[in-house]
């Protein structure tokens, strides 16, 4: 659980690069739009949350967690899926038991639209299945090639991350703004998205927890960097993303 829940934290970032990288639906119920990506449409018909509810979360049910033993951040970030229904319910799936069958939490957790899902482990005990992370943004392309591309580029960033225990965290805010940019037209070679100016890493602990290194590094300093910068990097900035991919790769 421990390494899903640095992965999601790290990958969460990432998630506006990948969907301008990858942005491949310029075109909506046969009307060319001024978007390349489906991300906004597809939020707007599956979250129908408020922004007030959008910062809260349900008190019953993280009591519930708090009680039985889940940490606060895990316990915030469920609780807040119970604010309301589930816009996504199947007929033929209603009467289930949810000792045996996560359907009705899975049909929950999609109607939260976020570009990261947190997933728990399968309600079999004999599953070696452990908590999992859902990396969403990513647009289908029009080749198998392209998809096994992408699809491998992410699954190398996880290891590159883990490997280096880099740190892409940065303020949910900045994050929000960079997915609002990211589904422009040609985001990927107009738009700035606001990311880390130096890549920093931390060490394991004892416990074979994760630490920030020193006190500076827990500090975020941005820029406003294009996709390009972001991943290959800036003359005399820092190393990019695909300079320790690289690294990974020799040793």
């Amino acid at each position: 659980m421990e390494e899903a829940k640095w992965l999601y934290d790290q990958l969460t970032p990432l998630t506006p690069i990948l969907t301008a990288l990858s942005a491949a639906t310029p075109i909506h119920r046969s009307y060319l739009s001024d978007m390349d990506s489906r991300w906004d449409i597809i939020t707007q018909g599956n979250d129908d949350r408020t922004p007030e509810e959008r910062g809260l979360f349900e008190e019953k049910h993280y009591q519930k967690l708090i009680c039985a033993g889940i940490e606060v951040p895990i316990a915030q970030h469920i609780a807040n899926m119970f604010i309301r229904d589930p816009l996504l319910v199947l007929k033929d799936q209603i009467e289930q038991d949810d000792e045996s069958c996560t359907d009705h939490f899975d049909y929950l957790q999609i109607s939260v639209w976020n570009s990261m899902r947190f997933k728990p482990p399968p309600p079999d005990n004999d599953s070696n299945i452990g908590w999992r992370v859902e990396f969403r943004p990513t647009e289908i392309q029009l080749t198998d090639f392209e998809n096994s591309a992408f699809s491998i580029f992410v699954v190398l960033l996880t290891r590159v991350i883990i490997s280096y225990n880099l740190i892409f965290v940065t303020n949910v805010s900045k994050i929000n703004q960079n997915m609002t940019r990211a589904v422009k037209r040609d985001a990927v070679l107009n738009e700035k998205l606001c990311f880390r100016n130096k890549l920093v890493t931390c060490e394991m602990t004892s416990e074979g927890k994760r630490k920030v290194r020193g006190k500076s590094e827990t500090e975020i300093s941005t820029d406003d960097l294009t996709v390009n910068e972001i991943i290959n990097g800036m003359k005399n900035m820092f190393k990019s993303i695909f300079t320790y991919r690289q690294c990974h790769f020799r040793k």
